[in-house]
């Protein structure tokens, strides 16, 4: 499983958000190349990266610091956050973005999803399954739809999408663990690998979803507080990867 830490972007800043609550927000540094560099250091393979004001606004607000990471980081790069198009998809890839994350268009815009994976093809794209009580919310967490987790994935799964981040978002920036029951429903009725997301508040809890299944987990909070160590962590889920094999 790979461990892969977290860039929330608010403003051009690096924040953490409760539960995706825009009024609840904890700058933790105003660099994010600094930061994206300090957890390479540390061994991450790959940098999930999220602009909150564009998942919020649908405009991309933080273009300026995403090509900064991509272009410095020496790992690829995941964003999410305001994609709306193919179109948009494209031209991230053309600055090097590797997987392009999409959340709002595959419930607004499925079209789009569908499209992209002909423009770019379907291992660089992703579709971002943030869920409430099993329910799909979109526009940066603020709206629930009435659309199921499950059902989503099984729509985007037949326009071609092969891989998913799942979060639930009533966990994340919480520390207060992954739901692991969700996770767990998730990976025995798809057979896509799952990004797991949301809650993750320790080691062991890293631990506990590489024997799960899951493909990788996103961790934020947990890193930038310390209750994670990241080195560490990394170290022990390979330990984990190579003893299991």
């Amino acid at each position: 499983m790979e461990v892969i830490p977290a860039i929330d972007l608010l403003g051009g800043k690096c924040v953490r958000l409760v539960q995706g609550d825009y009024e609840q927000q904890r700058v933790f540094d105003d660099d994010p190349v600094g930061v994206a560099a300090r957890w390479t250091a540390a061994g991450a393979t790959r940098i999930h990266v999220v602009d909150l004001d564009g998942a919020r606004d649908g405009v991309r607000a933080n273009a300026g610091a995403v090509q900064a990471v991509v272009k410095s980081a020496g790992v690829p790069v995941q964003l999410g956050g305001g994609i709306r198009t193919a179109d948009d998809a494209e031209r991230l890839r053309e600055i090097g973005v590797d997987r392009i994350i999409f959340g709002t268009a595959a419930v607004t815009a499925p079209e789009q999803v569908a499209a992209a994976v002909e423009q770019i093809g379907a291992e660089h794209v992703m579709v971002g399954v943030d869920a409430r009580d099993g329910r799909v919310q979109t526009r940066g967490w603020t709206e629930t739809s009435d659309l199921m987790a499950i059902d989503l994935i099984h729509r985007m799964g037949n326009l071609g999408v092969r891989r998913f981040m799942y979060t639930d978002t009533s966990r994340d920036g919480t520390l207060s663990h992954p739901n692991f029951e969700s996770i767990a429903s998730i990976i025995s009725s798809v057979r896509y690998p799952i990004v797991a997301a949301g809650g993750v508040a320790s080691i062991g809890d890293l631990l506990r979803l590489a024997r799960s299944g899951v493909e990788a987990a996103v961790t934020g909070l947990a890193i930038y507080s310390g209750a994670i160590d990241l080195r560490r962590a990394i170290r022990e889920v390979n330990a984990l990867a190579a003893n299991d094999g």
